[in-house]
C-alpha cells in the first residue's frame, strides 16, 4: 500500500477522532456485491462500471484483458468448484486494479460456491480497504458491519488473525461508539506485542489524535519490527514534525523516500521534505 493511499484509509477509520487532514477523493469504487451467478455479476458490473471511478482504479488495458479472459473461462464451467476458482481468481485482478468491493464480492462468491476455500480474510480485507471510498454514512455502516462479520470468522491459527481482529475494530473507530474500537485494538496489541500491522495501526490512532510523542514512540517500534515500512518512515517523519524535532523529522524522511519505490510515495515524501529542508 502506497503511502498517500495509506493516508486516505488512515484519514476514514479515525475521522471521528480528528479531521482536516487530508481529503478523500470524490468517486468512490463500484458498490454493489456480485451474485454467486457469474452471468448476473457480470451484468451487475457493467452497471457499476458507469460510475466514476478514481484514476488509479480504473482498468488499465492489461488487466481489462486479464478480466475478460477469466470471465470467458467460466462460460463453459460446469462444476461449482471450477467456477469458484476462477472467481478467486476475478477477485485478484480486482483487488490489484484497487477495485475493492468487486473483489470482496467476488471473494464471497467463490466460497458460496465452494465453502471449502476459507477466503473470509481476503474477502473482509477487500471490503475494509473499499471503506476509505465510502462517502455514505449508510454505506460505511452496512460495509463496516460486513467487515466484522467476515474477519470474525477467520481462524485462529490463522497466521493474519490478529491483522483480522485489528481491522474489524478499525470499523468501529469510525462509528458512533469509536472508544469500543480503539479499546479493542488495544486488547489485541496487549496480545500481539510484535505484530507490525496492530502497532502501525494503533500509530495511526495516536497521530490522527493529535497525540505526536505517542505516534513516534508507536512508529519508532513498528520499525524495529520492520525497518523498511515506508509507510512507517513517513507517518514517524510527521510525527516528529508535530512534535517539534525537525532534525530526527528530517533524517527520518530521508530515510524513507531512500525506501520509497512507487511515484506517489516519492511524491509523498518529496512534499515532506520541502516543509522540513
Amino acid at each position: 500500500m502506497t503511502v498517500r493511499r495509506n493516508l486516505i484509509l488512515g484519514f476514514i477509520v479515525s475521522s471521528s477522532i480528528a479531521t482536516g487532514l487530508y481529503f478523500l477523493p470524490k468517486s468512490v469504487v463500484s458498490n454493489k456485491p456480485a451474485e454467486v451467478s457469474s452471468e448476473t455479476s457480470s451484468k451487475q458490473e457493467e452497471n457499476q462500471g458507469k460510475e466514476s471511478l478514481p484514476e488509479a482504479h480504473k482498468l488499465d488495458a492489461a488487466t481489462e484483458k486479464e478480466i475478460s479472459e477469466i470471465r470467458s473461462s467460466m462460460t463453459g464451467k460446469i462444476g461449482n468448484r471450477e467456477l469458484a476458482g476462477s472467481g478467486e481468481k476475478l477477485a485478484k485482478a480486482y483487488l490489484k486494479a484497487s477495485q475493492y468491493d468487486s473483489a470482496g464480492a467476488w471473494f464471497e462468491n467463490s466460497m458460496k460456491l465452494d465453502p471449502s476455500r476459507h477466503l473470509e480474510f481476503e474477502a473482509g480485507s477487500a471490503y475494509f480497504e473499499g471503506l476509505a471510498f465510502s462517502t455514505s454514512p449508510s454505506k460505511l455502516e452496512a460495509t463496516g458491519d460486513k467487515v466484522r462479520k467476515l474477519l470474525s470468522a477467520v481462524d485462529r491459527k490463522n497466521p493474519k488473525y490478529a491483522e483480522a481482529q485489528a481491522k474489524a475494530a478499525m470499523t468501529w473507530v469510525n462509528s458512533p461508539t469509536p472508544m469500543k474500537g480503539i479499546l479493542r485494538l488495544r486488547e489485541i496489541a496487549s496480545e500481539n506485542p510484535d505484530n507490525v500491522y496492530v502497532a502501525y495501526q494503533l500509530g495511526i490512532l495516536s497521530f490522527q489524535s493529535g497525540q505526536f510523542e505517542k505516534a513516534v514512540d508507536r512508529f519508532r517500534k513498528v520499525l524495529s519490527l520492520e525497518s523498511e515500512n515506508v509507510n512507517a518512515w513517513f507517518y514517524l517523519s510527521s510525527s516528529l514534525m508535530q512534535a517539534g524535532k525537525k532534525k530526527e523529522a528530517l533524517e527520518a524522511a530521508r530515510a524513507g523516500y531512500r525506501l520509497a519505490k512507487e511515484d506517489d510515495s516519492k511524491a509523498s515524501f518529496e512534499e515532506l521534505l520541502k516543509q522540513l529542508e
